[in-house]
């Protein structure tokens, strides 16, 4: 009768467990990524050359779901000025149960800032 109970609580426990990793585990890919990008601005490459390196780090993330900004345009950037890439990335909830709770989307993002070089 107690495991009819507490059954049902313990694997909603277990399962958000789970997705709470997912969500981290892409959180600290994004992370990486975007961080990776900067180094790559912070060079003077090209906004294109920056996108490209930030989809590169990240192979497991979907690139549909993830956007990518860089401020400034590597047109206006010089030495000494600060270049900011920014990434911005939708996670699928995807255990039924915590969807309905959280929405079947979660918004994760990150930012990086270095001098340009």
């Amino acid at each position: 009768m107690e495991l009819a109970l507490i059954l049902p609580v313990l694997v909603l426990l277990l399962l958000g467990m789970l997705q709470v990793g997912v969500v981290l585990q892409d959180y600290l890919q994004l992370q990486q990524a975007v961080e990776q990008g900067a180094r790559v601005a912070s060079l003077g490459q090209g906004d294109a050359s920056v996108l490209q390196t930030v989809a590169q780090s990240s192979p497991s993330l979907n690139p549909s779901a993830l956007s990518v900004t860089v401020l400034p345009a590597a047109a206006n950037c010089q030495s000494g000025t600060d270049v900011t890439v920014q990434g911005t990335y939708s996670v699928s909830v995807s255990i039924p149960l915590l969807s309905s709770l959280l929405g079947s989307q979660v918004q994760i993002s990150s930012q990086s800032v270095m001098c340009m070089e």
